[in-house]
């Protein structure tokens, strides 16, 4: 009887997780559709130019690059770079319009929720700019994807609009991904997205119960901040210098930062800190 109920459990999680995925998809599409693009206001033959470019690009320098037509709501281009790091048959990339969605089997089962998630907090937010402004920004994530060697290896995408239509609208969003340098096991989705006018990096969709910094942890990331060791901060304010490395542990996991530099970035992106 309980191994019954368990199979249930388990059954009753996969239809949500299904359920999840389509509402998502859906949730997605209708994001895309406000641009509301005409055929006559795209130029397919500015594209495929376009796109020999980026053939040229990936093969000197061995990359995974992507597009996707967001008026046909389809990839449009796929480099053989998938093939060479992740396996994909190349026949497959070569006719990638008519392939679908060749990229979420090859995403961590635990990753596919969170990226899509984030992709709808990245449109939304694109959305409520100003129209002029709405191209200025790269995505950048860090996800893990199954590799042609059978593992799963933590990969950068970085997303952003290329090609826009005669209105100003995003057209082609070209995304490129790369092995990421840090290789440290992972169970979440980082993301981060930059501002190509200003440079600045910041996360505006970011849950701001999980950015949340306590009082000590502000004060110590701001003494960062200001250039001062572990042990010359532990020395000011009174505690212990493994103290200390534990809340930079902490600062950095909340914020989702890599190193010191990246926390005190983003919580200034944040206004956690001036």
């Amino acid at each position: 009887m309980q191994e019954e109920s368990h199979v249930v459990l388990l059954l009753f999680c996969f239809y949500n997780y299904i359920c999840t995925m389509i509402s998502n998809t859906k949730i997605l599409r209708e994001l895309w559709a406000r641009q509301q693009i005409s055929p006559l206001d795209v130029d397919y033959g500015r594209w495929e130019r376009t796109r020999a470019l980026l053939a040229q690009m990936a093969a000197l320098g061995r990359s995974c690059i992507f597009a996707v037509d967001v008026y046909k709501g389809v990839y449009a281009y796929a480099s053989e770079g998938f093939s060479d790091l992740f396996g994909v048959e190349p026949t497959r990339l070569r006719n990638i319009e008519a392939q679908g969605d060749f990229m979420e089997e090859l995403i961590h089962p635990d990753d596919r929720a969170a990226i899509t998630e984030l992709q709808i907090r990245h449109g939304k937010f694109i959305y409520s700019l100003p129209a002029g402004e709405r191209n200025d920004y790269r995505t950048i994530y860090q996800l893990r994807m199954h590799s042609a060697q059978g593992k799963y290896i933590n990969v950068t995408s970085r997303q952003q609009v290329i090609e826009t239509d005669r209105n100003g609208k995003a057209w082609i969003v070209m995304g490129m991904m790369e092995v990421a340098p840090d290789q440290t096991p992972t169970d979440r989705v980082k993301c981060s997205v930059l501002n190509l006018r200003t440079g600045q990096f910041f996360n505006p969709y970011a849950d701001s119960q999980e950015w949340a910094l306590t009082g000590r942890e502000l004060e110590i990331l701001s003494l960062i901040g200001q250039g001062y060791l572990s042990k010359e901060i532990a020395g000011r304010l009174g505690v212990s210098k493994s103290t200390v490395d534990n809340h930079r542990k902490n600062i950095l996991a909340k914020l989702e930062a890599d190193n010191a530099i990246e926390a005190i970035n983003r919580a200034r992106a944040a206004g956690l800190m001036d």
